[in-house]
Order: structure tokens, then sequence, then C-alpha cells
């Protein structure tokens, strides 16, 4: 008897199993399904989806929080995603929202392959973090600043509610933050700085200032970051300042309730430079923006010239028109432009700034030096070929910089960083730092001190500080060299009473009225 035959005389019928529901993929079927299981024999079918365009993700049915993306060129990138709290600008809250962490491609028989992702993908999803995920005494001076950083200059300025932060503030505070805080794009110095231990008060402090807790933050922690840069006043008064921000905005905000220990430790005193170039240098400096010299050089001459003529900053400075904007949109992007007929020597006109430091309107003079030279600057974009592209600008500097030109731009500092340094050099500005660090004397800002002590001087204190839209002239004398300095080192006149008399004058009075 056969084995079938036994079968058979069993008597027990046969049960088929019921049919899978998994979709089993024919060896060579592409794979286009948004989920399915990531395995290596899988991933090998996957195609690019050309009805997705540019952005084709696959979802990990087996896995939460593992996806990839693929290109058109058949990689894959592997990705973490997680849902956090996120803030909508346009809606003015926070919201649920997915965040994307790239993790490594694809790559078949090699440590990076499905299992590779799948092992490693908790240590990336611990890493999406926001400052509303995390648990008030856990988020840390880092999550905060981060979040700062990205939406917190967005609104209303912290200190005033009438006011925005203004793009030039909000690039330089990012910058610091990002440097001092975050160590991110800083210098090894900076970053050795900030990271060495000290000993301060018998105690070792050797946490960066990002990991700390934001609810363990003390005052002795912030004295000893004091103590740390010492040698650096001022960039630690910009550190105090900036973060101690960040905590105001955080409690606004409900991402921190705490106290701000920052309002328990004082800054540094102010440093307060009065310094000026020398009357001589000035004068051969204004000579030279005027000379022969001025048609190698013409927009940068009539800019050093503006500054020594008007005292404007250097932002207030750079991104000046040649007549006012068009729109809203053109004025966003200028500091401001000439009064209708400047170039009218028999009329007295100005400089209109639209948005300065105090966010005021201002109007700078056009003295007759400086509208001669802006004349002589319009005539040579028609005469001279090599600057003729700037006509294509409304800006008064549009930038150039490394032999390219930028026509829809203004200057800025760096890119007048190399001719600056040549106009030091050629008057004998520059000294060397203790570091030995090569330094220009004349910038712009002492250009402004130099024009403020000339017009002080000259006119009087009231009138300089005016001139260069001061607050006050407490502001002039506290920052420039003016001549009240001298004028209070004075005697007082010998001019005394008679002692004696008065006594005598007092008793008499007294028995009249007794």
């Amino acid at each position: 008897m056969t084995i079938n035959d036994n079968n058979n005389n069993n008597g027990v019928a046969a049960v088929a199993a019921p049919p899978s529901t998994k979709k089993k993929y024919k060896k060579r079927e592409p794979i286009f399904e948004s989920k399915f299981h990531f395995s290596d024999s899988n991933m090998v079918r996957v195609q690019f989806n050309n009805l997705k365009k540019n952005l084709d993700r696959r979802f990990d049915k087996g896995l939460k929080g593992l996806c990839c993306r693929v290109l058109k060129d058949g990689s894959i990138i592997f990705y973490a995603w997680k849902t956090v709290p996120m803030y909508n600008k346009q809606k003015g809250l926070y919201e649920q929202n997915v965040v994307y962490k790239k993790m490594f491609p694809w790559s078949k028989n090699t440590g990076f392959n499905c299992n590779a992702a799948q092992d490693k993908l908790s240590s990336y999803l611990d890493k999406i973090t926001d400052a509303r995920s995390v648990d008030e005494n856990e988020v840390t001076i880092g999550d905060l600043t981060r979040k700062f950083v990205k939406i917190g200059m967005d609104g209303f300025k912290i200190s005033d509610e009438t006011r925005f932060y203004k793009p030039a503030v909000k690039e330089q505070n990012k910058k610091a933050l990002s440097s001092y805080v975050l160590l991110e794009g800083c210098t090894e110095m900076v970053k050795k700085k900030m990271l060495e231990p000290i000993e301060y008060q018998n105690r070792i402090y050797n946490k960066p200032l990002k990991e700390y807790k934001a609810s363990e933050l003390s005052e002795h922690d912030i004295r000893a970051l004091k103590w740390k840069l010492r040698d650096t006043p001022q960039s630690y008064n910009t550190i105090h300042a900036l973060v101690s921000t960040v905590f105001t905005w955080a409690r606004q905000n409900k991402l921190f309730t705490g106290e701000n220990p920052w309002l328990l430790v004082k800054r540094y005193p102010k440093v307060k430079v009065k310094i000026k170039l020398p009357d001589d240098k000035r004068d051969l400096i204004k000579e030279y923006c005027e000379s022969k010299a001025f048609d190698y050089k013409p927009h940068f001459l009539t800019l050093i010239a503006m500054v020594l003529y008007t005292g404007c900053r250097g932002n207030e400075m750079y991104g000046l028109r040649w007549k006012e904007p068009r729109s809203e949109e053109e004025k966003e992007k200028c500091s401001g432009w000439l009064e209708e007929g400047w170039e009218n020597m028999e009329e007295k006109t100005h400089i209109v700034l639209w948005d300065t430091k105090n966010r005021k309107e201002f109007r700078p003079y056009i003295r007759k030096p400086l509208k001669l030279l802006l004349i002589r600057l319009r005539k040579k974009l028609y005469n001279d070929e090599k600057v003729s592209w700037c006509l294509k600008s409304d800006f008064i500097f549009p930038k150039t910089r490394w032999n390219a030109n930028y026509p829809d731009e203004h200057t800025d500092s760096n890119a007048i960083a190399y001719p600056l340094r040549e106009l030091n050099e050629k008057f004998g500005l520059t000294y060397e730092t203790p570091s030995g660090r090569l330094k220009n004397f004349f910038t712009m800002k002492i250009g402004r001190k130099t024009f403020v002590s000339q017009v002080a001087r000259e006119q009087g204190v009231e009138i300089a500080s005016r001139a260069v839209n001061h607050s006050d002239t407490k502001v002039t004398r506290d920052h420039y060299v003016v001549p009240e300095e001298k004028d209070l080192e004075f005697e007082l006149e010998e001019n005394r009473s008679n002692v004696s008399n008065l006594e005598e004058a007092r008793i008499e009075k007294l028995k009249k009225i007794k």
C-alpha cells in the first residue's frame, strides 16, 4: 500500500489554507506603493514614481518613524520622521507637524541597508525635538535658542511691541547666538573658549551653555560664564542680553515658566570709546576723495566722503538710492534716498533716511563738497564704460566684489573691506593688536565720530547731537570727543560774602521778633 492510499483511508478531509492578504511581488515587478515592508529584497525593486514629481516618499509598514525618499536617478535615502508641535506663522499658533531627519543612503550588502536603518532609527528620532515637545523641566537653553533663532524674531520686538526687528539686527542676533551659544559656525578660538572648563569659587564649571536645562541654570552658573569671558567683556554683554531675551520670549510663549536668572546678574560696564581721526588725517582723506584718485574708485571714495560730511552710519549709507522708491517692496530693500532736486547747487537738499537706528525718519543735510562728488559720480556713470553697468542699478553704491558686479544689490561692509584696508595703509592708519592681528583705525564708525567731534567744536554739542539724530546730548557727550570736557575745568570766583556781618544781621532780626 502506498502512502497515498494510506492517506485516502484515514477519511480526514483536507482543509485549504486561507488566502494571504499580503501582496506578493513578482521577481521583477517594480514597487510604487507608498507603504510596504522595508527589506533589501523589496528595495531592489523600488522605482521612482513620475507622478510624484520631485518628492517621492515611501513609508515602512512594519516600523513607525522610518521612511525613505526615492530620487529620479534611482538612489534611495532613509529618513526618520516624527510628529512634533511646530509654530504656524500664518495662524499664529502651534500645531502638530511632521519633521523629517535625513539618515543615510540605502546600499545593499553594506552597513547602510534596511536592517541598519531599522536599528538606528531610535537614535535619530531622539534628535528630532521641539521646545514644545520637551517637558519644561527638560528643555535646554539650546532648545530655546534654536526656536528663538528660527521664529522668535519674526514678530514684535521683546522690548517694544510697537516695532519689528530690522533685517540687519536679526542677522546679527542669529549669528551671535549660533556662534556663542549653539557653537555652530564659530571660530575654533570661540569654541575652545566656550567649551574649556574653569574653576570659579571652588567649583568646576565644564558644561557648555547650550546643554544647561533652562530650569537648572542659576545665578552662579551665569557668574561663572561672566568670569570665563572677562577678557572679552563686550562679548559677554552680547550673550547676556540675547540669552536673557530668549528666556523672556520663552516665558511669553509658554515654552518655559520659570524665572529668568539673567536678571540677577549685571553686565560689564559699557566701554565708551571716545576717539576720532586727527584733524590733519581727516583733511588729507577728504582731499584724496576729491582728487584724481576719485576716477579709479568713484563709489568707494564718495562713500568715505559721505561719512565725513554727514556722519551717517555705514548701514544708512550702503542702501541709499538715487531716487525715492516707487513701491513699498523697493522701500524695504533700501535705507533711504536723495531728496528730489538734490543736484541743484543753489538749493539746500537732504538725504532721506526712512528707518534709522532709533526708528525715526531723519534727513541729513547734503553739504556742497559732497553734492559736487555725487554730481561727479553721476556723470562718470555715463562717461566711463568700466562703471556704466551701475546705470542699471537704483542704488548709489551698487555691490561689486572680486570683479563681479551685482546691480540689483547694494554694497555692504564685506564688499568694501579690501579698499578700506588699502585706504588705512595709504594714510598710515593700520595698527597691530596685542594678539598680532593687523586692524584698521579708520572705519565707518570712526568717520562718524570724527564728523560729530568737528561739528561739536565748531557749532556746539547741541547742534552736533541733532546733526546725527542722537536722542539727546548725553549720548553725544558720553561717546564722542566734544569740547565740554575741557570747559568743565574751571575755578570758582573768589567773591565771598562777609560772614560776620550776616551773623550780626540775623541776631538783630531775632531781637525785633521778641
